[in-house]
């Protein structure tokens, strides 16, 4: 009965079936001006609670006491709860911009522009933009050219921090939290991986191929280029797809990595890719293709937060300038095998034995904590986990940099990075701590 029916269902129906799916990972946006940031994108309903996104300036919030840290759990813990109780909220009322954005994350960028063509976001100073960038410089390595910001005025006795962004994403994500690193006297670079931001994007077909190990390569030639071939760093990756090939360097050259520090990447075998990623893959990916992923969008969905108009317009400009981001998404895209990726990643990190920390955002709205739990249970005991403070979602680097580095610099140091929070600042909430 099924196959009858799913032979006299033809072409039509599958088109029903993508339109139905579309409706299935559809969001629904709002646009708010926040006092601290200016215009922000943020999405209703929250995933994971029935209320609408919190917002908040990124380095003026402090969500709780310090009581909130959770210790870091070893790869012995076995269970912790992660439900996700639903926060309170503060939201912007009775603002003109308040009018609900009806677009999927599904492969159509630019959605808020085309459903506010006469809007012109109003623009504040985030507080970090006092602080001087670090510069962009480019290098040729492996037949590419690789676009990075390196922090000046280092402190030779202070380790090197090298930042590696996932799919969708790009250094500018670091931004801040470069900022925060050059202040303090560090050695610190953050890069944009082949096909995305500013370096090189090689024809499919080409030398490069897309596939982890071509990563893995590239990222060991670009490090020799810069002077890292020799020294030691402490490495820190996040995202999907990209963050996981982060985690595969640093297992198969265990030699150039002093330290690694995951920030909220897919580790569990059970993990499930998120949409737009889910897209291009599986019988109705053909659908997916073709058209620009929406990377702004991407990012806002992956926490609790309103995000920044600035930021969503810079991580969408690529594909928006020209058809060469997008060929190189979906070239990725096409040759993943998902699951092969996560037991490939799984396999190679028994065998890291440098320090390592899992740092996760407990209000990702793409991974689970428990996941990590898991998957931390059959890794070296050098391994740890540790949920931040404040709340956060599945870009830390955006939500909050400045908690971010201290725990980052904390553990790269050898300090106590579970020690109470020095951050300064107050949040819109009274109570705080992970959001389990």
């Amino acid at each position: 009965m099924k196959s009858g029916f799913w032979l006299l269902l033809g072409l039509g129906g599958v088109a029903l079936l993508h339109v139905m799916s579309m409706s299935m990972v559809g969001v629904m946006y709002e646009s708010h001006v926040q006092p601290e940031r200016g215009l922000m994108l943020a999405l209703k309903p929250n995933t994971k609670t029935n209320g609408a996104r919190q917002i908040r300036g990124v380095s003026s919030s402090y969500y709780g006491s310090n009581s909130g840290v959770l210790p870091a759990l070893s790869s012995s813990t076995s269970s912790i709860s992660s439900s996700h109780a639903a926060p309170s909220v503060l939201r912007v009322a009775g603002d003109h911009r308040a009018t609900r954005l009806k677009a999927a994350i599904f492969g159509d960028g630019g959605a808020w522009q085309r459903q506010n063509p006469n809007e012109i976001p109003q623009e504040v100073d985030n507080p970090l933009d006092k602080l001087p960038e670090a510069p962009r410089s480019t290098v040729d390595a492996n037949g590419m050219t690789w676009s990075y910001s390196r922090t000046t005025g280092a402190d030779s006795s202070k380790p090197t921090i090298v930042f590696a962004h996932g799919i969708l994403s790009s250094s500018y994500s670091f931004r801040d939290a470069l900022k925060i690193l050059q202040r303090d006297g560090y050695d610190a670079v953050a890069f944009d991986w082949p096909g995305f931001g500013e370096t090189s994007k090689p024809a499919p077909g080409s030398s490069f191929s897309y596939s982890a190990d071509d990563y893995t390569a590239a990222l060991k030639a670009f490090l020799g280029e810069i002077g890292l071939n020799d020294k030691p760093v402490v490495l820190v990756t996040q995202g999907f797809i990209l963050g996981q090939y982060g985690v595969l360097f640093a297992s198969e050259n265990q030699d150039m990595v002093d330290k690694l520090i995951i920030l909220n990447t897919p580790l569990g075998r059970a993990t499930k890719l998120p949409d737009p990623l889910g897209s291009y893959q599986g019988f109705l990916k053909g659908f997916a293709f073709g058209k620009k992923p929406d990377a702004g969008m991407f990012h806002a969905a992956g926490g609790p937060y309103a995000f920044n108009y600035t930021d969503y317009q810079t991580l969408q400009q690529p594909y928006e300038q020209s058809e060469d981001a997008r060929i190189a998404f979906e070239a990725i895209m096409e040759s993943l095998d998902w699951n092969s990726l996560l037991k490939v990643v799984d396999y190679s990190y028994e065998n890291f034995r440098k320090p390592g920390l899992v740092a996760f955002g407990t209000d990702d709205r793409y991974l689970e904590l428990d996941q990590a739990l898991s998957w931390l249970e059959t890794k070296p005991t050098t391994t740890k986990l540790f949920a931040f403070p404040a709340t956060m979602g599945h870009f830390p680097q955006f939500d909050f940099p400045e908690q971010m580095i201290e725990t980052i610099t904390r553990f790269a140091n050898g300090e106590d990075y579970t020690a109470a929070s020095e951050v300064a600042g107050a949040g819109p909430e009274s109570s705080g701590g992970p959001d389990f």
